[in-house]
């Protein structure tokens, strides 16, 4: 051959690259009792991944889909499968209250229905007929337009926190059923657009916007949930979860976008500052940022001493020691404190409602 190679090698390195090509299309699949709630209104260059590509640095964070169920055994698909069933049949009571109370609080969004007198339209009204044939055709306004707004178009990410004081505080479990009432709950309601991820050290989305969430959705995200990563990055997921929602964004934005943050609710003291940055940045963008502190089943006793509302934390101020309670400089001005599981559908409902009033009377503030 004019190259100096022979047929055989030629075959040999198309061998090789097509290994190549399939290991890589292998290795996309793989990637692709009491509640207290909080509204403090006064309280209102993301850097790439290593190893990430520089298309993807310039872009900011990418958050990677994982798919971790590929490489899972039979019997830890069964286990996870399992456990996702219980959960559902303990909480789907919870995911009915959850879905009607919504239904007051989510109004539709999408004019979908007909409604209306006008002189064109889509179809027309027989009620008007006889009274435009009556008059003599004057009477003209017998049509219907799609005016009535009767579909749902919210985008919704829930993010549970996967780190390891999740299980030592014994707070995972309850993540888990807050999780599934809230997936199943606004699935049932149809809201628009529902996606899931896991923080921690770092942020993944485990299940996409634009895809339906059912039972395998599910069983997906149980045996994503390991609760073993060492710390918990709270201001990455924030960051994550904006980009996530703006990445989702196929066609014209929701009017409204919620991120729920389902965690322990301990947060690093240094990344304070740089929450309330992307809270106003979120806010800016029609984002509503809700935290839901879970605290787990413990005794009485323990519960009192180290729920997040009695926590308190030691502050120098001009050389002075000070102290004062770890809920006070809390970054979040939305938050509600989960110790009862029961009454979640209620008091998450009422608290929206108060949240998207508040939302609208500063959305109008600023328009004038």
């Amino acid at each position: 051959d004019a190259d100096g190679k022979t047929s055989t090698e030629s075959d040999h390195h198309v061998s090789d690259d097509a290994d190549a090509s399939m290991s890589e299309d292998d290795d996309s699949r793989l990637r692709t009792a009491e509640n207290k709630v909080v509204t403090d209104l006064a309280q209102l260059n993301v850097a790439g991944k290593d190893g990430d590509t520089n298309e993807q640095n310039q872009q900011g964070y990418c958050l990677e889909l994982v798919d971790h169920i590929t490489g899972s055994t039979a019997d830890e698909l069964a286990e996870a499968r399992r456990r996702w069933q219980a959960i559902q049949a303990e909480t789907n009571n919870l995911s009915r209250r959850l879905c009607e109370k919504l239904r007051l609080v989510m109004e539709p969004l999408v004019a979908t229905k007909l409604r209306g007198d006008y002189r064109t339209g889509k179809r027309i009204n027989m009620k008007r007929v006889i009274g435009y044939i009556a008059s003599g055709y004057r009477k003209d306004k017998i049509w219907l337009r799609r005016t009535k707004p009767a579909k749902r178009d919210y985008r919704v990410l829930l993010a549970v926190d996967d780190s390891e004081s999740m299980k030592k505080s014994g707070a995972g479990d309850m993540a888990l059923a807050a999780l599934s009432t809230l997936a199943n709950g606004m699935s049932q309601l149809e809201i628009g657009e529902l996606g899931v991820a896991s923080f921690g050290e770092e942020m993944h989305l485990l299940h996409p916007f634009h895809k339906p969430f059912t039972s395998e959705s599910g069983v997906h995200l149980m045996n994503n949930f390991r609760f073993d990563d060492k710390r918990t990055r709270t201001a990455l997921c924030v960051e994550g979860a904006i980009d996530a929602l703006d990445n989702s964004q196929t066609g014209a934005s929701s009017s409204l976008q919620l991120v729920f943050l389902i965690s322990d609710g301990r947060i690093e003291r240094d990344s304070r500052s740089k929450l309330r940055q992307l809270v106003r940045e979120m806010t800016e963008k029609n984002i509503l940022l809700v935290m839901i502190i879970v605290e787990g089943k413990k005794g009485e006793e323990m519960k009192k001493k180290d729920s997040i509302v009695h926590m308190k934390e030691v502050s120098f101020e001009n050389g002075k020691p000070k102290m004062r309670h770890f809920i006070e400089d809390y970054p979040f001005p939305y938050y509600m404190v989960l110790e009862d599981m029961t009454s979640l559908p209620e008091v998450l409902g009422d608290a929206l409602k108060q949240w998207f009033e508040i939302m609208a009377s500063q959305n109008l503030q600023g328009m004038r």
